[in-house]
């Protein structure tokens, strides 16, 4: 059997202390979490989109995930993405194969960041994070809370 390494262990290993052979980011970093959550009283249509987080220049985004209430029809999918690239972390996920989660969180679904091109992605300015609905307008329910979480280095 043959052990692997990642490119920062390996620099790790050679002597590297991470500050001068790893890329900010990568290594000793503290991870920001921005939560937040946004009501709506009225259809939600694929021309809204929500600002869902403003990250400051030159921060990673590691992870995003939106959590909302069951929606229909349930073919409708989502978004979140930059302005300019609707979908750049999450892409087109349908609310029908969304994960569910359980426990405290029973019929509550959740969506995490599946567009690969995303991850990593460094900002060069302040940037908005936006949710938006890909392909259908919600019909049901009319109101609800949907919550989300922005994860950044």
């Amino acid at each position: 059997m043959t052990a692997f390494k990642g490119v920062n262990v390996t620099k790790y290993d050679a002597g590297g202390s991470g500050d001068n052979y790893i890329p900010d980011g990568y290594i000793k970093s503290v991870e920001k979490v921005w939560m937040d959550s946004f009501t709506f009283s009225a259809v939600l249509t694929t021309a809204d989109t929500v600002a869902i987080a403003t990250i400051p220049p030159n921060k990673k985004i590691t992870s995003v995930e939106v959590y909302f209430p069951a929606l229909t029809p349930t073919d409708c999918t989502i978004n979140v993405g930059i302005t300019g690239d609707a979908d750049k972390f999450i892409k087109t996920a349908p609310v029908a194969t969304s994960l569910t989660e359980v426990g405290a969180l029973v019929a509550i679904n959740k969506v995490e960041s599946n567009n690969p091109d995303g991850f990593q992605f460094v900002t060069t300015a302040e940037t908005d994070i936006l949710f938006s609905l890909a392909n259908k307008a919600i019909t049901a329910p009319t109101a609800g809370t949907i919550t989300t979480i922005v994860r950044y280095t």
